[in-house]
């Protein structure tokens, strides 16, 4: 009888414990607070800057898009309806905030693998091509970006889900809000812009900083080599029905000296016309260059740090991009624009000033 007993408690035990396991998947599932099994249409979906690499995965495998946004925080800020009207398409942010090449080789993968493509915008971060090819910035949770759905258990048993997003999305049940698709990431009015916040890491000028040598001849660094190689040109090559519109940012001429006071000016200038030189080869590619607006980059009204810039930078950026100025087609071209911030450097350290233009628009 106490065989019996015991043997039915272990049962019904195994049993509730099983069945808590499945309701707890059930949940997740059901709720799925990062939209990873479907699209949130009874809830607002807790997407933004801290839950940027769990909200990309769902967003890239159920999101209605055949166009797409990559790139760092400087893509933050873009508005996919301007670039619906303005270019064609259904654009979606799948920005990966300080994430390095490989990062985004990751998330254009998923987004190949589950829509067709019609036209990337994707911005290269000069610097970024220093990290090394393999090398993930940005932390991105491995399990939600493959195809093995067991290793979703991760997700399923989340404590940050289970405590934390599944109790906030029910806040807003039955909610929606039909502005997220293009305020997503977005931190343009969380910050204050001007002259002081472009310059709160410059002291003071420093001046005949030594250089590292750079390539010539468009000759790219090993590091920038192996990035073009195992994370740009895989993607352009596999799929040459794929409009790429890459483009250089406007870093602040702060931004510019800042380099210069590492000895990376020169190197990081002669990269950027070595990539061109490299992607610009592909039919499937256009570059647009916007490093050397000065109207932009000196008038510091339109940062808030030495290289963040106000989404009105990125609308200005799109309007450049459907008229087809500042696109560049050639290396000689970039190497044009190099000289300009070259030039902007030169006369900052002769006249020890910072240029003041007029406040923006």
């Amino acid at each position: 009888m106490i065989s019996l007993t015991c043997k039915r408690w272990s049962l019904l035990s195994a049993g509730g414990f099983v069945f808590v396991i499945l309701l707890t998947v059930a949940m997740v599932v059901f709720v799925d607070p990062f939209e990873i099994y479907h699209q949130a249409t009874l809830f607002i979906p807790p997407i933004n800057n801290t839950t940027q690499s769990y909200s990309n995965a769902g967003i890239a495998k159920n999101y209605d898009y055949d166009s797409v946004i990559i790139g760092s925080s400087m893509t933050e800020n873009f508005l996919p309806s301007e670039l619906n009207k303005q270019l064609g398409g259904n654009f979606v942010k799948l920005c990966i905030n300080g994430g390095s090449p490989f990062n985004h080789r990751q998330m254009l993968d998923m987004a190949f693998s589950t829509h067709d493509i019609k036209q990337v915008l994707y911005c290269i971060d000069i610097d970024m091509l220093t990290y090394f090819y393999t090398q993930a910035k940005a932390d991105m949770p491995e399990y939600l970006y493959d195809d093995n759905l067991f290793n979703d258990v991760h997700y399923w048993f989340n404590k940050d889900v289970l405590a934390t997003y599944i109790p906030r999305t029910l806040k807003t049940w039955g909610k929606q809000d039909a502005s997220q698709r293009d305020t997503m990431y977005s931190w343009g009015s969380l910050y204050t812009y001007g002259r002081e916040a472009a310059l709160r890491h410059v002291s003071s000028l420093e001046k005949n900083v030594p250089q590292k040598e750079a390539p010539d001849n468009y000759s790219v660094s090993q590091q920038t080599k192996l990035n073009i190689e195992h994370n740009y040109l895989p993607i352009i090559e596999s799929h040459p029905e794929t409009q790429f519109i890459f483009f250089f940012p406007p870093y602040s001429l702060v931004r510019w000296y800042e380099f210069y006071t590492y000895g990376d000016l020169d190197y990081h200038l002669s990269q950027c016309a070595a990539v061109a030189n490299v992607l610009l080869s592909h039919e499937n590619v256009s570059i647009f260059d916007f490093r050397s607006r000065l109207d932009w980059i000196c008038n510091f009204d339109n940062y808030i740090d030495s290289y963040h810039y106000g989404p009105w930078i990125n609308s200005k950026m799109v309007s450049c991009i459907a008229r087809k100025e500042e696109q560049i087609v050639s290396a000689e071209e970039v190497q044009q624009n190099s000289e300009i911030i070259q030039d902007a450097v030169r006369d900052l350290l002769a006249t020890d000033t910072w240029p003041s233009y007029p406040s923006a628009e």
